[in-house]
Parts: structure tokens; C-alpha cells; sequence
């Protein structure tokens, strides 16, 4: 169990022109420290696992807070690691407010993940997006964090203001260089109250529809996947305030995105499979991981539909057998059972 805690905008040093995090949480002000052994507790109750919970605050700029802020946090969370409630701690920050100093601090109190906002590795980009950081900042960042041993995830943003198709993948190739141990993808949003949907309305933004972002995503997954590199979400979640009318104003926003990236690879490599087969049947059956299951078949059994068109099938069948598979493998049988 991951237990969430959001501080937007707190020790953020910019306005990055996408950004209004109240919108995106829900949360219009950070919980204060004193209030962070309550919460704590109420999350506590709900754990029925018995293993221990992880501590995450999101959001904001944590290393860019005031010192003493960033502990008041951190030490109202030891006494749950004492207690062997909570094992340890992970944050989000900026590339550029990371030092030795700051890590051998975060690492006193149990701070074991950062992720690290980076968005794009284009310094033009970053200044078109008020960033406030340079590329450097985030190579620098890494190589730090990596000498104190402390895991590290990298945030990405196909999307950005005077970004290119072939600068997000300029970019995800200088992040699997770095090495990150995960990665999240976030197509970029026109979020109501943000100078982005200034931009837009104005016409001096363009964003990506929803299929072109499902084209970038599914590339750059496919990438992260040949280096061994987990992607651990695409795409925002949804919340209630963010699926609020009127709170996207534009963008390739969709609840279930991952799931529209996993079932464009899941198809193509079930067509590829198809292509391949020596015995033309009017049935095939395919065997899937079990995680896969759903991505395979596709929202509103689209995948089934267009092989079923595409390779005249009468019959196929997508199932789930054990979960040693490889992830987006699907595995054509030679009899359909």
C-alpha cells in the first residue's frame, strides 16, 4: 500500500504553463505536517495486507521547500517506520533542488524513491514550458541520486509546447541513458486556470489528439520495454475533479489511456502472429498474460472485432494462461481449444 500525500504547488519555484495541480488532485492546500499522523492512521485502518505501507508525497517540489519543512514532514512519518507500520518514504521533486546535502538528509529520515519531473530533455522545450531547469539539471540529478542509492523515477510529457513527435523521442532515448529504475508517461492536458489554455485558446497551441498520443506512448513503451525499464503509469489517473466538465479543456485525455497503448501493441503483434501462421484456419486462439487479458481483447472487444474482419475469422479466442508469459507477448496456439 501506497499512501498519498499532496502538497501542489508547495516549493514550486515556477508556473509550468500545464500545470494546476488543484485541478489534477482535487486538493486545493497541502496537508500541513501536524496533520500527516492522522491521515496516516486512517490509510492504516484500510490495510488488510499486513505488509507494511509506503509513504509518498506527491506533488509540489518537495526538495525545494524550506528545510525545516521538508523535516517537520519526514519526522512526523518516523514514528510509523519505528512502529514497522510504514517501511519507508518516497517523493517527487525537480531536477534542479537536488544536492549531496539534500540526499544524505532524505536519506537519514528513510527516503528511498525520488522521481524527478524532467518532462522533456529539450532545453527549448523547458523554456517554452517555464520549467525553470535545463536537461543538464536532470542528468545531474540522476547521477546523484544514483551515488546515494536511492531509487529513482523519471516523469516524462509527450505534448509540451514546441515539442515534435521526434523530440519525445529524442527525449526517451536520453532517459533510458540515465537509467532510471521506472518511468511515468503523462501526454500533456489543457487544464483549465493554467497559462496553457491561454495558449490554446489563443491558437498558439496545438495539442495532441488522442490517437497521435497513444502513437508517441506506445512507441516510448515499447522502448522502455527493450531496455528493461518499467513504465509505471500513462497517463493521468482520473479523479473526480479531474473528469469534472470543464476541468480538461483540451488534450488527449482518456480513463483508461494505458489500456488503449497496451491493446495498439497487443493487436499489432497479434496480427503479426497471424501473418506468420503456416495453416490458414477461420479460427485462432491466443493465449495472454494474465494482466494482458483485457488490453488484449481490447475496450468494447475492438481487437477481436478488427482481426476477426481483418484475417476473415470466423472464430478466436483470447485467454489468460499463467502469469510467467511475458508482459504485451501473446502467444498464437496451434489448435484453438
Amino acid at each position: 500500500m501506497i499512501i498519498p500525500f499532496f502538497i501542489p504547488h508547495s516549493g514550486c519555484p515556477h508556473q509550468c504553463v500545464f500545470c494546476n495541480q488543484k485541478n489534477i488532485t482535487g486538493q486545493a492546500k497541502p496537508v500541513v505536517p501536524s496533520a500527516v499522523p492522522q491521515k496516516i492512521n486512517e490509510y492504516l485502518t484500510s490495510n488488510t495486507s499486513g505488509k507494511p505501507a509506503q509513504m509518498a508525497f506527491f506533488g509540489g517540489s518537495f526538495t525545494a521547500l524550506p528545510v525545516e519543512m521538508q523535516k517537520a514532514y519526514l519526522a512526523a512519518v518516523q514514528p510509523f517506520i519505528a512502529s514497522g507500520h510504514i517501511k519507508d518514504i518516497r517523493l517527487s521533486t525537480r531536477p534542479d533542488c537536488i544536492t549531496n546535502e539534500v540526499l544524505a538528509c532524505l536519506r537519514e529520515y528513510h527516503v528511498t524513491t525520488i522521481e524527478l519531473g524532467v518532462q522533456s530533455l529539450d532545453d527549448a522545450v523547458l523554456s517554452r514550458s517555464g520549467r525553470g531547469h535545463t536537461a543538464m539539471d536532470t542528468v545531474t540529478a540522476v547521477s546523484l541520486i544514483k551515488a546515494h542509492d536511492i531509487q529513482i523515477g523519471l516523469q516524462i510529457m509527450p505534448g509540451l509546447p514546441g515539442d515534435s513527435a521526434d523530440g519525445f523521442m529524442k527525449t526517451t532515448g536520453g532517459v533510458i541513458r540515465l537509467g532510471p529504475d521506472f518511468v511515468r508517461i503523462y501526454p500533456v492536458l489543457v487544464i483549465k486556470n493554467t497559462p496553457l489554455e491561454e495558449l490554446y485558446t489563443s491558437g498558439r497551441y496545438i495539442p495532441l489528439s488522442l490517437d497521435d498520443a497513444v502513437v508517441l506512448c506506445r512507441e516510448a513503451l515499447e522502448r522502455f520495454d527493450l531496455a528493461g525499464i518499467d513504465v509505471i503509469r500513462i497517463g493521468l489517473q482520473p479523479t473526480e475533479e479531474l473528469e469534472r466538465p470543464g476541468t480538461i479543456i483540451a488534450g488527449p485525455y482518456h480513463p483508461a489511456f494505458r489500456q488503449l497503448v497496451e491493446s495498439s501493441i497487443l493487436l499489432d503483434r497479434m496480427r503479426s502472429a497471424l501473418r506468420s501462421r503456416k495453416e490458414t484456419t477461420d479460427a485462432a486462439m491466443f493465449q495472454v498474460n494474465p494482466k494482458d487479458l483485457s488490453a488484449a481483447i481490447g475496450q468494447h472487444r475492438s481487437n477481436v472485432t478488427i482481426l476477426k474482419k481483418e484475417f476473415r475469422l470466423q472464430e478466436i479466442r483470447i485467454v489468460e494462461r499463467h502469469p510467467g508469459l511475458r508482459r504485451r507477448e501473446p502467444a498464437l496456439l496451434s489448435t484453438v481449444e
